[in-house]
């Protein structure tokens, strides 16, 4: 895999149009308020970025490591993270409306007032997850694989 200079990453991040990324490494890297809207970046590692506010609407990001990483306030609307590991990140307040994220795995993930309108919880591991204020509908949640340990919207722990 090439590396990358951070003024590489800059210029890559700042080019018009969708990115196509896949496979990439950007963990631990700081992309605040970066416009990644229609990026493709299947099985990238952005585990422990720092993606606050960042624009993710109908990104490709299935399969991609995003363990640890912080990403509240992020648009992920119609978003694909299908099979994603989003174990213990920060998702407060994002905003998943319609997001597929059959298979993903969100265990310990923090997604304390998160929009999670017509989200795809299919197979979805939610072990020790935090959906505290959620706007998530019962019957989504119960498609879940896995609910151990996890605070349900209305503050119930299970």
């Amino acid at each position: 895999m090439a590396e990358f200079e951070r003024y590489d990453i800059y210029m890559l991040l700042n080019q018009s149009g969708p990115l196509w990324l896949t496979g990439i490494d950007l963990s631990g890297m700081d992309l605040r308020g970066v416009n990644l809207r229609g990026a493709t970046l299947m099985r990238a590692n952005l585990s422990n970025s720092h993606l606050e506010g960042c624009d993710l609407r109908d990104a490709n990001l299935g399969g991609i490591n995003l363990n640890g990483a912080f990403l509240v306030g992020a648009d992920l609307r119609k978003a694909s993270l299908k099979g994603a590991q989003l174990q213990g990140t920060d998702l407060r307040e994002c905003n998943l409306a319609e997001a597929d994220l059959f298979e993903a795995d969100l265990s310990g993930a923090n997604l304390l007032a998160a929009n999670l309108g017509g989200a795809d919880l299919t197979n979805v591991n939610l072990t020790n997850a935090n959906l505290l204020n959620t706007n998530v509908p019962d019957y989504r949640i119960l498609r879940a694989k896995s609910l151990s340990g996890a605070t349900l919207p209305d503050g119930t722990k299970i």
